[in-house]
């Protein structure tokens, strides 16, 4: 089976900080990690992937997403594929380069990625690549197995989980936390990020797609900020009671 795992480089959160008051964001620290869901997903293809089953996991971007496919190289994939496509690519453009790649690739037979992403709206890529596809797609997975001519999945639910049989080729969202990703191995980190041919890149030529074509099909409409937060007061005393009481009267 060929497994595509799809890795998206995120801006650290311990790096900025958000203002309330001034409606701004302060990026102290330009630090990129990959998008935890998306980790939870290389490890659920790797835990998957048998002796005869291929990993492949794909970026798009520049410096952080070639990293980010070097450390899943000694994590265990087996092949790594960069592709160069421009910035500010909304839902619609990641989802026309993915199916393009798929194509290119040739024989993958489960897609899976991380079922929400930390700084934008890139979850519903996809329901959107499965669309495209015309594969099965299952969200919230929380663990693949194989089965014979299909695969089975366990679906989170609101305080449940459940089987499902899923023909192939499908996509998957994996659930964030659905599993503990494994930590590469010294010597690996080093082989793989001494090895200049451990990433392929391919640019969008090499896919057959037009950058006019990836043009945004949605536009920003403004940013607001939630308000900004007050501090409680704390009820101390014999009465403390009676100002609860009375706080909540005045509410």
């Amino acid at each position: 089976m060929n497994i595509l795992v799809l890795l998206r480089s995120v801006l650290d959160h311990t790096g900025f900080t958000v203002n309330r008051k001034a409606q701004k964001v302060f990026i102290n620290r330009q630090r990129f990690i990959v998008n935890p869901a998306d980790r939870n997903a290389l490890e659920a293809a790797l835990a998957l992937a048998g002796a005869e089953d291929t990993v492949t996991v794909a970026a798009l971007g520049g410096p952080a997403a070639r990293e980010a496919l070097q450390m899943a190289r000694a994590m265990g994939a087996q092949r790594a594929v960069c592709v160069q496509a421009p910035a500010g690519l909304d839902a619609a453009g990641v989802t026309r380069v993915l199916q393009a790649l798929v194509g290119h690739l040739g024989g993958v037979e489960l897609v899976l990625m991380g079922s929400e992403v930390l700084d934008s709206d890139m979850a519903q890529v996809a329901a959107r690549l499965a669309a495209a596809l015309d594969w099965h797609f299952v969200d919230s997975v929380w663990q693949v197995s194989a089965l014979a001519g299909g695969l089975r999945m366990t679906v989170a639910e609101t305080g449940a989980y459940r089987w499902q049989a899923a023909e192939q080729p499908a996509v998957a969202g994996m659930a964030r936390d659905c599993n503990q990703p494994r930590f590469a191995a010294a010597m690996a980190i080093m082989q793989v990020f001494t090895d200049a041919d451990a990433v392929q890149t391919l640019t969008l030529s090499e896919l057959a797609l037009d950058p006019a074509d990836l043009a945004p099909v949605s536009r920003p409409r403004g940013e607001s900020f939630p308000p900004e937060r007050t501090l409680g007061q704390l009820a101390e005393g014999d009465d403390a009671i009676r100002q609860i009481a009375l706080a909540l009267r005045q509410r």
